[in-house]
């Protein structure tokens, strides 16, 4: 007589059934329409221009957003004269901290620098002219090396 066959053990339940997430069955039309929606309305100037809307979804203010960092200085002064972002500097310190800051890596430091000349943002004026001529000379410069 054969033995009798023993079923393989089942094996435990994933983890994530262990955790307890809830999830929510939604249709999928439904969820790229809400996320559609969402998407236009935190960033389409013309439906969102309220004071509260842009104080809401803005970082908060640090106080090297008003003043160049030490580290910024030290970028600035690393550079040769005729490519220092004077204007840059004097009308957007926090950008300009930005850019010290990723300075010393080269692709988050070019990645920086084309988003600043391309962004893409409804609503979004640029950047004054001399401001953009140097961030255009910073991003040429740093092609070379």
């Amino acid at each position: 007589m054969d033995p009798p066959k023993k079923h393989p053990a089942s094996p435990p339940p994933p983890r994530w059934q262990d955790e307890g997430l809830e999830f929510e069955i939604t249709d999928f039309g439904e969820a790229k329409r809400v996320l559609d929606d969402e998407s236009i309305s935190q960033f389409h100037v013309a439906v969102n221009d309220s004071p509260a809307h842009w104080k809401r979804v803005r970082r908060a203010t640090l106080p090297t957003d008003r003043a160049l960092s030490g580290q910024t200085i030290d970028w600035l002064l690393s550079l040769p004269a005729s490519l220092r972002p004077q204007h840059l500097s004097t009308q957007f310190p926090r950008v300009a901290n930005a850019l010290a800051e990723a300075w010393g890596e080269p692709q988050e430091c070019q990645a920086a620098l084309e988003k600043l000349l391309n962004c893409e943002r409804k609503g979004r004026k640029g950047f004054p002219a001399k401001v953009q001529d140097e961030l255009m000379a910073l991003r040429n410069w740093t092609q070379v090396f």
